[in-house]
This record gives structure tokens, sequence and C-alpha cells, in this order.
């Protein structure tokens, strides 16, 4: 330590042990208090504010009597009763409760004592009025379990539709829907709480039984179905529906232990004095407890206090404390942030708020803005201002001296919302130009009113009060129930995960941190301090966005103003959460943007977001600029979620469902028809009554039926469909018969092709469809394959999460009773792809129908302990069932286009041999694109092993030198660059003191390349989960425990100790281990899936070859280890030892046929091995009875990896490909071989491969055609890269890396695509343009790498599961399915053209010419043509 250094340490510790002697003797009162909410007792009844229920009926003496005082202060309202229509009587305390016999004075200002007392006498007041911001009405920010904790009364008070409340306001006309709503799915979030329950181990039960539901006094409570079998149990026909029985209450988390026991936990922290323990905070010097500083303990907590210990499931935790789970109608929105304005309950979705400015999501309300802000003609609150606005604390209430002349305030109406005539003679103002309904002449991107008085909005500020000042947030527009629900109130909850529902259907996905950083991250480092960091995650669970421009609030807000000025991409206006949402773009599978004809638009087109002429914003039916907007047709059309999710699928049936597919009762066909029948306008989801609600009896606020068949000129008739939001708006119906007929304008060729195709037709080579294709015959019928299987445009896949876990600061929980405890978690999005469409089997209820797949849940986690120490990083967990808990579910995302469908060679073998790895992707066999490598880049060395730190550990986690990193941390960059000159090494970044003078804003991070010496050279390894399983020459075979490889506390991170006799020995002797392979590097344990589980849970059982590790030995040849025994949460078991073979033996090697074996690759129970024979195919789908399925002769045969119907092999000669569609008989396709001088390992990343070639370095070959590759490039970095041994590729948010082991010269990281380099980096698999961003040198040379997990990958070439599917009975493709897309019964490969033919027509021939209206791309019908 240098002398400076020590001093200013020294000088620390003495400012530290002063200010906690002046702490004892000032601040010990305040910190006892600290965190207590100040409750005040009412006695309501005293005070004479409480109501009897609201009754059915009532005279109209009896209503105004209930609003007598209430309208003296009140004196005009948007609808007195909350309902548009006069017929329903209610008075203001009905709903409301108080005493409306106290009178007010509306000409006082609303501060003045009197007026002041008189509203305290009248209203119901709240027990807590801090948390409310009393006397504010605005919805207060954050407010999460507030409802449980506050006084029934006053929940009733503020919103009479609340759940808890809503049978006392509501329930003499409503108990029916108010049970039901109690139950739905949009109150209990039982998908997300079951799903996070059995995807991660914690609960064995895939068939949901935790739900949200609460008492009137906000108990948790347990809620049932009403069922219609015995003694009102459920029926089998409603449990083949998806019915549940009950839901009960999740646990709170802090009784939840892990459900994957990591073996490796707090420890306990560090006691400088048994008062006051060292926690929170990072300080190096140890300084003395500081008492209640932020994050640390108060005196009644011990030094083992709740939350310090960290052995919970973090993602239970992760639900209780993360705005991850955002409150469900339970709760209030959190009204902080545009898309997050609502109320709890009925008012939840009823109710509007003001949430988007863009037209299509809001319709009619985009011209009120996104910032909650209201339009009410109530004088009491439409003169409200925002106070944050002129930079004071409290965001509520504000200045209403003279602002109570209601002749100053206009009225407005929504669209079902007309001016009724009150008993009491108070009725609204008329509207003065700027009306809820859009007007003739008035553009939807007009600004609205701005002669109003007091100037009503502006782009900067909002809605404007009558003084000019920005109008208070937190209040819905009008105080009125409408059934007129906008898509931007749905995406209050339907934003989770944050690129799922209602953001593909927007067209748009979770941003990346990658796409125009320069515009979103600061141009200087920001070092925020714990308390800033708090601040920001408390709205957003980001761990990155303290670091981000999109911390500010005002920045957040405007994000979409960015969009004239950005290159890759263009945001959301909405930012619920506080995440930002980058468009979804239509491209071709290099990247390239595309325009609607499917020409390519140049990347510098200025007209390619928006053409010249057009608004910020578009009218319903455009679509902005020259690049295709993946929107939903619908959406684009103006078409809003409650014009399709009627009543039953909002309000639920009262029945309880845990998954929202089980939920619905819309289906496509109900709308749209099939081939064969125009729609019969009834429901037929699995949640529909038996016989369907009837569409056609449905009408709109304004009287019009919401469905109506209408005759054309030509006799013929169309289905319209009017919006439920504008009664201005509507829309032709596409109908599937007419689609399909060719007498009709409407027939389509393609959709033709698609509907009509004969399930014969790969068979016959004819490939016939046609109306007289019978219905049975078909190949894409109805029951079998769900229709957006084809008519979706793109699905959207979380490449996966990191979520990490810190108990070193008092955070609140969201849920149940509230409360706060010292930990909190953070959720970051890690990859999120918009190309990965893949296909599966549906869940039960949905019959098991073919649909599309995405990957939905993919964690890793990481804990730090109350010392700062990184206790275990990047674990994924394991499902309840076993399957990793990579999961993975059957989707609607929502994306119907009309040209941007899926075509044929999406699903099946195209002509042009050029989409094996789209079929790859397809069949969820993995890409290996988004495979994640994360915080260590594990290498093998000649003489051990060392893990190369090759990320920042905060968030974003960059790739330390790359494209994010320099823009999330240019300081940290340059460091990299400038004082390390990119090299990975050991070295300490940080400082001891700060301006706060602790190391908290840039406190020490320790950069360590982890190493461990081995008995031989390290021929492969593999991470998984906690450990490393390595084979190492004569050293033979051994796991390595790495769970502890990111904690500086522990002396030996990559752990090969304790071994003993008496519990553990993970090392297997063999006489030259050259090579292991594990069935997948997806953290598995098949020991939990037993025959009672799967029948419970309708899953597959394990292929066996899930139980081992495969080991080839030079000398011995094959050995198989069972390593289950790590995976069963008993570490005193951890014994290895050789699988004994059916003959005896514990080493396969029949005939010397494995002699000189190298390596080894597992395609399931298929092991395609190189050795001196050449390559050797050995069939395990018995382990004990291993079969040699074929042998090949290549000339040294060296390294193999797999994708779909081809394998590479490397040899002598160079890179040799074999044609696998038969996995045991792989035939030789010498046309394609790479000829190389010394290619050693590859990897096959979608389209290109990449061969480590020694001397020739990184070796880049596209191999789109395997038939026909094509040498890109071979890198070697000017002579840097001359000795490449293996390489591997991982994506990290929206770029790409390679990692190459390069021989002498160590470790190599590549970052092969970056919105920099390629321009095209959001393509399928765009062309690599690689540069050199990092460098390691390792003690021996660097000659393996492990693989990263495995992200798309959920089933083996054989059709062995590995990954958890989340809903009942949803599975992959078993391998006699994947076959019947591309196989004959025979056995022969069938090939597709994306081109129709309408000489396969089949059926009658039309009167006249094909009348088609044809796509681009299409040709003409050929004349005659049947």
């Amino acid at each position: 330590m240098t002398k400076p250094m020590h001093l200013a340490r020294l000088a620390q510790l003495f400012l530290a042990i002063a200010f906690v002697a002046l702490g004892l003797a000032f601040a010990l009162p305040n910190a006892q208090a600290a965190d207590k909410v100040k409750k005040v007792y009412r006695d309501y009844a005293a005070m004479g504010v409480l109501a009897e229920p609201a009754p059915a009926n009532q005279s109209v003496a009896e209503m105004d009597r209930k609003s007598e005082g209430c309208l003296t202060c009140h004196i005009k309202t948007d609808a007195p009763t909350m309902h548009t229509t006069p017929a329903v009587r209610l008075g203001c305390t009905d709903c409301h409760g108080g005493n409306p016999a106290i009178p007010g004075n509306s000409d006082l200002p609303h501060d003045h004592a009197e007026y002041v007392a008189a509203r305290d006498k009248a209203h119901v007041l709240p027990t807590q009025p801090d948390s409310w911001h009393f006397p504010s009405s605005a919805n207060p920010k954050r407010s999460y379990a507030l409802l449980n904790q506050e006084a029934p009364e006053f929940v009733k008070f503020v919103n009479p539709s609340d759940y808890r409340v809503a049978r006392e306001a509501c329930g003499n006309c409503h108990i029916q829907a108010i049970e039901a709503a109690e139950r739905s799915i949009m109150a209990t979030g039982a998908m997300l709480w079951g799903g996070a329950s059995y995807n991660n181990g914690i609960l064995p039960f895939k068939n949901y039984l935790l739900g949200e539901a609460y008492t009137r006094n906000g108990q948790a409570a347990k809620i049932s179905s009403v069922g219609y079998g015995k003694d009102g149990a459920l029926s089998d026909k409603q449990k083949n529906r998806g019915v549940l029985a009950d839901l009960y209450p999740l646990p709170t988390w802090h009784v939840i232990p892990p459900g994957d026991i990591f073996r490796v936990f707090e420890r306990g922290g560090r006691t400088i004095n048994s008062q006051f323990p060292e926690i929170g905070l990072p300080n190096p010097t140890g300084r003395i407890q500081i008492l209640e500083e932020p994050g640390r303990p108060d005196l009644k907590q011990s030094n083992r206090g709740p939350a310090t210990g960290l052995r919970v499931a973090i993602p239970a935790l992760n639900i209780h404390k993360t705005r991850l789970n955002d409150p469900f109608t339970w709760f209030m929105g959190t009204n902080d942030q545009p898309g997050d304005y609502r109320h709890s309950g009925c008012a939840a979705c009823h109710v509007v708020y003001a949430n988007d400015r863009e037209p299509r999501h809001s319709l009619i309300y985009a011209k009120y803005g996104r910032d909650g802000q209201t339009i009410t003609v109530d004088p009491t609150i439409a003169d409200k201002y925002e106070k944050d606005h002129y930079g004071h604390d409290d965001g509520h209430g504000g200045d209403h001296a003279d602002d109570h002349k209601a002749d100053k305030v206009a009225g407005n109406f929504l669209p079902d919302v007309y001016p009724p005539k009150s008993p009491t003679g108070h009725a609204p103002a008329p509207a003065s130009g700027h009306a809820g309904v859009k007007q003739p002449g008035v553009k939807y991107d007009a600004e609205p009113a701005l002669d109003a008085a007091g100037g009503y909005k502006n782009e900067e500020d909002g809605l404007l009060n009558s003084k000019g000042k920005p109008k208070e947030k937190g209040h819905p527009l009008q105080h009125v129930f409408t059934r007129s629900i906008p898509t931007s109130q749905c995406m209050n909850c339907h934003m989770h995960q944050p690129n799922i529902f209602l953001n593909s259907y927007l067209g748009y996905t979770m941003w990346d941190y990658e796409s125009d950083a320069p515009h979103m991250w600061p141009s200087k480092q920001k070092y925020p301090t714990a308390a800033e960091v708090r601040k920001v995650i408390k709205r957003n669970p980001e761990g990155a966005a303290p670091r981000g421009k999109w911390a500010d609030l005002d920045f957040l807000r405007n994000v979409y103003d960015l969009n004239e000025d950005l290159n890759d991409t263009q945001f959301a206006d909405y930012h619920g959460h506080g995440w930002n949402f980058r468009g979804i773009f239509k491209r071709d599978r290099a990247g390239n943007l595309l325009d609607a004809d499917g020409n390519i638009v140049n990347n510098d087109d200025p007209e390619k977001w928006r053409r010249k002429g057009e608004g910020k914003f578009v009218e319903p039916g455009t679509n902005p600029g020259k690049a295709v907007h993946m929107m939903s047709i619908h959406a684009e059309v103006g078409m809003q979620c409650a014009d399709c999710h009627f009543e039953q699928d909002t309000h639920g049936n009262g029945l309880i469902y845990g998954e929202v597919a089980n939920a619905i009762e819309i289906g496509c066909k109900d709308c749209h028809g099939t081939p064969d029948a125009y729609p019969t306008l009834r429901t037929s989801g699995p949640a529909a009554p038996e016989k369907g609600h009837n569409l056609a009896l449905l009408r709109n606020p304004d009287g019009q039926r919401r469905f109506e068949w209408v005759e054309r000129e030509d006799g013929s008739r169309k289905l319209i469909q009017r919006s439920i939001v504008d009664p201005k708006l509507e829309w032709e119906m596409s109908l599937v018969k007419d689609s399909v007929d060719p007498e009709t304008p409407q027939f389509n060729a393609k959709a033709a092709r698609a509907k009509l195709m004969s399930k014969y037709g790969a068979e016959t080579g004819k490939y016939e469809f046609g109306v007289g294709i019978s219905e049975e015959d078909r190949a894409h019928r109805d029951p079998d394959m769900a229709c957006f299987t084809c008519h979706l445009s793109w699905t959207t896949s979380c490449g996966g999460c990191h979520l990490p876990i810190e108990a070193n600061w008092k955070t609140e929980s969201h849920k149940y009773e509230g409360g706060k405890t010292r930990n909190f978690a953070t959720y970051n999005p890690q990859v999120a792809r918009d190309q990965m469409f893949q296909l599966g089997k549906h869940q039960t209820t949905k019959g098991k129908q073919v649909a599309p797949v995405r990957s939905s849940s993919a964690l890793v986690l990481t804990s730090t302990n109350i010392n700062r120490e990184r206790i275990y990083v990047q674990q994924p967990p394991i499902s309840g069932i076993g399957f990793s808990s990579q999961a993975f579910a059957p989707h609607f995302p929502h994306t119907v286009r009309l040209t941007e469908t899926k075509t044929c060679s999406d699903c099946h073998l195209a002509q042009a041999e050029d989409n094996n790895a789209i079929m790859a992707q397809l069949l969820l066999l993995g890409t290996n694109f988004v495979n994640f490598v994360g915080l260590h880049a594990f290498t093998g060395l000649e003489g051990g092993i060392s893990a190369v730190r090759v990320t920042e550990f905060e968030e974003p986690q960059a790739v330390l030198g790359s494209y994010l990193h320099k823009y999330a941390y240019p300081d940290y960059y340059t460091m990299h660059v400038e004082r390390n000159g990119r090299e990975l090494k050991k070295w300490v970044r940080g400082k001891s003191l700060d301006k706060g003078l602790s190391g908290e804003t840039k406190a020490f991070e320790e950069f360590v390349n982890i190493h461990e010496g081995t008995r031989d050279k390290v021929g492969c390894l593999q991470l998984r989960g906690e450990y490393l399983f390595v084979a190492e020459g004569k050293g033979g075979f051994q796991a390595y425990d790495v769970a502890s490889i990111g904690n500086k506390g522990v002396s030996e991170r990559i752990i090969s100790a304790p071994f003993s006799p008496f519990g553990h020995d993970t090392h297997i002797k063999t006489k030259n281990a050259t090579c292991m392979a594990l069935a997948t590097n997806q953290p598995i344990a098949p020991t939990r899936s037993t025959p009672e589980l799967r029948e419970l849970n309708q899953e597959q059982a394990f292929l066996p070859i899930y139980n081992y590790a495969a080991i080839t030995d030079a000398e011995e040849g094959l050995i198989l280890v069972d390593v289950n025994t790590l995976a069963d949460g008993e570490f005193r078991n951890n014994f290895f030892e050789r699988f004994e073979y059916a003959d005896g033996s514990d080493a396969w090697n029949p005939d010397g046929v494995l002699t000189g074996a190298r390596h080894i690759h597992l395609a399931g129970e298929i092991a395609y091995i190189t050795a001196d024979a050449g390559l050797v195919v050995v069939d395990l789908a018995d382990p004990a009875t291993p079969k040699v399925a074929a042998v090949r002769a290549l000339n040294d045969a060296r390294a193999s990896a797999i994708q779909f119907r081809y394998l590479w092999v490397t040899d002598a000669e160079g890179v040799k490909l074999f044609d696998v569609t038969d996995l045991r008989n792989p035939i030789a396709r010498p046309e394609a071989t790479v000829p190389l001088a010394d290619a050693k390992r590859l990897y096959i990343a979608r389209t290109y491969a990449y061969v480590a070639a020694k001397q020739d370095g990184l070796v880049i070959v596209d191999v789109t055609n395997p038939l026909a590759p094509r040498v890109q490039e071979k890198v070697t970095l000017d002579g840097a890269l001359n000795d490449a041994e293996d390489v591997i590729i991982g994506s990290t948010n929206a770029s790409l890396f390679a990692y190459v082991a390069d021989g002498r010269n160590g470790l190599k990281v590549l970052q092969l695509t970056s919105p920099d380099s390629q321009r095209n980096f959001y393509g399928f698999s765009p062309p690599p343009r690689p540069e050199l961003i990092a460098f390691a040198k390792t003690p021996t040379p660097a000659v393996a790498l492990s693989k990263g997990l495995d992200r798309d990958r959920a089933v083996d070439e054989t059709g062995g599961q590995m990954a958890i599917f989340g809903r009942l009975g949803s599975r992959p493709f078993t391998r006699s399915e994947m076959e019947k897309l591309f196989l004959t019964r025979s056995g022969a490969p069938w090939k597709v053209s994306d081109k129709v033919d309408m000489n396969r027509w089949v059926g009658r021939k039309p009167a006249g010419p094909m009348n088609a209206r044809r796509r681009e791309g299409e040709p003409k019908p050929a004349a005659g043509a049947q």
C-alpha cells in the first residue's frame, strides 16, 4: 500500500468514528423510527361517513339527497353516476361513502381553512395520509401494497370498483361480473406465479395452484372455482378446458427456499464490532457501521437479520420485490411513467387514463397525451398542476387559489359519454372544440385545441391547466366508466415480459442497449451512488437503467421524440416499467430493411422511418416510412385489444384459469371462418360456453352493431366490424372462405395453397391443393395446426434474463402486506431477438396442435451477500420436473400481417437448399447463435484451465472492449483499450475515496483470470451449472466445482478439493481422456422426473443418455459416467464411478473402432466420434448396449459439429460435409469440402461455420447452402491470430462475438457484429465483420473452449427433450414428428418452393379468368389451370 493511500484511509476511519459518535447522540431516535408508516386512527362511524351498499333502484329524491353536499364543490362532473345512461340512479355516497349533508363553498380557494374543514368532514379520510399524498386525489406513484394496508372505507372512497369493496358499491347490479373478475387471470396472475414456481424448481406442479387474491381487509386469500360436478367439484369437462379448482396465495419469499440447491451460500458478515456488523455499502476500510445509513440494519436487526442470508428463491423474490411483476388488477398501476397509469379493480380497465400518444394504440384518446392527465370538467380536479414539473419533491397537488372558477374549465366527453341530464341540474358544459370523438377533418396527429383555455396541450408538458401549467398526473381522463377501452390501457399489465403479447402486437420488443446507443447513453460515464441506483430501480427493474440517459424521467418520457434522428430502430411512445421498446421492421435473413414490395431500403435512406410530409404520428391504416413496421395488421388499421377480447376475456367467467390460452373464449375462425364456411360469429375458445357467445348480438356504446353482414353491389356479402373505441372507424373482415375461392375478387393463391394443400402432396410429388381436397385430407387442418402458425409475421424470443440479488439495501415488497427487508433483485433481459421462429406442440386444452413456440423465461441467477461477495454468479436453475429452466412455451405473438406471413420454406426443406439453419431454429434444435458465454470464458490449456474474465459484472454486462462497453462504460472502455492495451489480465479498478468519502461510486473491482492446473492437456471442457466437466488426457476425467468463480473471498475459486473417501470424489482415472460431451450444457436433474410427476404434469421422460457424461479415451474407447449425483441436492454423495455396460466392461471399444478417439459430439442418443478409423457413429439409445451404427473413413478425423441435416467434420484435408438426414447413416457430400491446411475444431452458428485453422487463423465459411460453401474470410489479425485451436460463438445483447483459443497466443475475443460494423445486425444471420476487442495471455497454450449455454435448443436431434415447456401438455416435436415436415413415409426428403403453381390446383374450374390477388413474386396463374 502506498503512503498517500494509507493516510487517506486512516483519515477516513477517523472521520467515520467521529461521525458515529455524533450519530449515537442524535441519530438513534430517528434510526429506531425509520421505515415506519405514519397511520392515523379514524372512527368512520363517528365521523358519519359510512354508507349503506349502493341500491339497485331508488327514487330521484333519494339519489339527490346522497349527492347534495358533494355538488356544492363538485359543481360540474363528467357523469354524475359514473354511467353514461340517466337510467342509473346513484348518489355520490352510494359508491364512495362520505357525508352528503356537509356543504362546501366552491367560491373559496381550495386551501382556505373553511373549505378544508368542510372537505375533511364530508370525505372519508385515509389512515395513511402521507402515503396517499393527501389531500391530492391523484393516484400515488408506485403504491403497490398500499391498498391492502389502507382501511377498506377509504379504498371505497377513492375507488368503489376496487375488488375489496366492489360488492358494496356495485354488487347489487354487477355481482356476477365482480365475482368473475376476482377470479380472472387479469386479477390472479396465476400464469406468472405458477410458471415461475414450476419452471424454476420451486414447486413440482405444472397445473398451477398459486395466485393473487385478497379479502376486504387486504388479507391474502384462497379462491375457488364453482364446479359443475358432484358437491361443487370440477367436472371432467371443466378440467379438460383448463379450469383450476383452487388458487392459494404465493407464500412470502422469506419462507421459500431455493428450488435449486446452489451449494455455496452467504456465510455471515464479518463483525468489526458486536453491535455494528459491517454490511451494506462497499467500503475498503471496513469503517464502523453508521446507524441507518441507507442499506444498513438498525438496532432491531441482528447480524443475521432478514434478507441478509440470501438463502431464498430468487425468482420468488423477484416477483415480490421488482417491477418484473407489475401490479395486476388487485392493485393500482404504478402511475409514474407513460403506459403505467390506471387504478385497480373494475376501474383498471373501464376508467381510461392517458398513456400513449400513438393513434393506432389509443385512437381518440391519443390526443390527450401519455401522462395520466385529466380532461375532467370537475373544478376540484381540473386545474391541479404537477408540482414535480417545477422542482418540488411532492408530486401532487399545488396552488389551487383562484382555480375554483368552474366556468373557466371546458367540458370534454369520451366516446360513449353523453351529457346526461342530472336531476340536480348540474349538466356538464358542452365540448369546446376538443371533444373525445374524432371530429370531421381532424387528423389523429393534429394538436387538439391549442387555443383552448390556458393552452390545452403542448409537446413538452402534455395537458395544461387554465394557467398554462402542466396538469397533475395520475388522474383518469374523466369520471366515467366506459367500454371503449384503448390498447394503451391494456399495456399497463400486458407487458410481462417486455417482449410478449401487447408489445409484439404493436410491433415492438425490449430494447437491447445497443441500437442507437449514442443517443441513449451519456457521453460521460455515470457513477451513481447506491441511493441513486435504488431510486431508479424502484421504477425500472433494469440494473442498467441508472447508468443510462433513461434514468432521467424527462428523457425517458420523450424517447419517442428521438426517432427522427435514429439510425437503427424506432422507439415506442410508452414506457411501462420504465423500459424502452424498439420497433421491429421487415427484413430479409441477412438483415436488410425491406419495403412493402420486398425491395431493400437503404440504411441511409432519409425516408426509411418517415416519408416526406408524414407527421410524428400517422393515422390508422398507415405504415409510416418505406420500411415496414411489423405491427399486427389488426393494430395497423386501428383495432384495439377490446375489439377482439370481449367481455368474458377480460372479466373472466367465474372460473379460475392458470393459463392465458385457457382463459380466452375467442378463436380466429369465430370472426374469419374456415375454408369451408363463413364465420358463425360464435365464440369457440376453451373459456367459451357450450355453444359460444353470439357476437352478432354485440352492440357498441353508440348503439351500432359490432359485427354486421353487409351486401355488396354484386350481391355478395361482406362482414364488417366497427371499432368499440372510435364510432367512425370500421373495417372489412378477411374471410377465409373467400380467400380460397378462385371465383371471388378476394382470392389469394398463397392462402389457398396453405389452407388447401393435400397432406399427401409430398408423397405424390405433385403438391396438389384446391377446393377439391377434402377437409380430412388437408395438410394444415384447423384442429391440427393453429391458424397463427402461418399467419404470424414474426415471433419474439427472450434469449435470456439475468436476475441478480443483493442484500445491501432496504426495499419494500410489492405484494401482500408490503413491508421492507434488506435485499433486492433486478431484472435484466440479455438477448431479445425477433427472428427465432420455432414450432412445437400446444397445450392439451388446445388439442396439442402445432403452434409457434418462443423462449419465454431463461433465467441465470446471481447472489451477492452482505459483504459484497459474489457467492454465485450466473447460475441457471432447474425446473420442478428436472428439465432445464431454459423455458419455452407455445405462443401467439399477435403479429398477424397481410403479406409478411410465413411461407413454405419457413417450415419445410427449400428447393434452393438455403434453409438448413432456418429448419434447425424451427425445430428447436438450436442454432448456436444466441448462446450465453457469461462472465468468464472457460478455456482449456495444455497445462490447466483458465476462467478468463470477459465482461463487466454490473449491468449491462458488456463484453470488455465491445461496442456496448464503449457507450455504457466509456471510462472503463478507455482503461481497457488505452491502459491495458485490450489485454484481459489481473488488475484492480476503482478508488478508495469518492466525493462521499467512501468507495461507493467507484468501488474497487478486481479483474482476475482464475487458473487451475491439470494433470495433462485439456482436450475438452464444458461448463454446466455449478460444475466444469473436463477431459484432461492422462489425468482422466474430472468435474470441478466452479460455483464460487466470482467470489474473491474463496481461496480456491476452481475447486478440486476438499474431496475425500467420505463423500466427495468427482475424478475418474482413464488412460488418455481426449474429449468429453454432455447431452446438454443446460443444467438438468433427471432424477426429479419420476413417473408420478410425469403423469401429473403431462411431461416426457428424459432419454437415458441424459444421465451421463460421455468420455472418449484414445486407448480405452468410450467411457460413460453417471453425473446425476451433482444435481440431487445431496453433496455428501458426490462420487463418480464408471458406468458398467451390459457385458460387464467399464469401457467400450469393439474391435478397436474407437482407438485414437479424439473428439465426441452428442446429438441426443447418437454420438459422432472422430478416431483413427475416421468418423464413427455410435447409437446410445440404450447406453448399456452401445452399437456401432456407421464408420466413415477420413484422413486424420479431428472434430465434428451438427446442424439439422448436416454434419461437418474436420480432417487433414479441411472441412468435410455429411448428410445426416438419417442420423445413423452419414452420407458424404464431397462437393461441399472446404480445403484447409490444418483445420482443427469448428462451430456452426446459423449460416456460418467458424473453423479454428491453426496458421490460417479463424476461417469463416458461409454455409447458407451447406452443399455450396463459400469461404468469406480468413481472420489472422495481421498474423496475431496464427495458432487457432478452437472457437465458440455467443451473443451478448444485440451483438455477436467469437472466442478463439489461439494456442500459444492465448484467448482472443472478436466482435463479429455491432451497429457500427454491421448495419444489418438485426438479421437472422448477418455477415460477420470481425474485429479484435480483447485478448488474454494464458500460462500454457489455449487449445479448447467451453461452449456457451444453449438458449434456443429445447430438444436434441433424436427428439430428446432437455428444456422445460411452460404449458400443461406442451412439448417439442418428437423425432418422428420432425420428420413429417421434410421426409416422405419412405424416408426421402421432399422440398418446397415459395412460388405458387396454379397447375397444381384441384377442384372446380373458375367460371372465368382466375381473379387472384397476387402477392409480390407470385406467378400469374396458367390458363386453364385446375
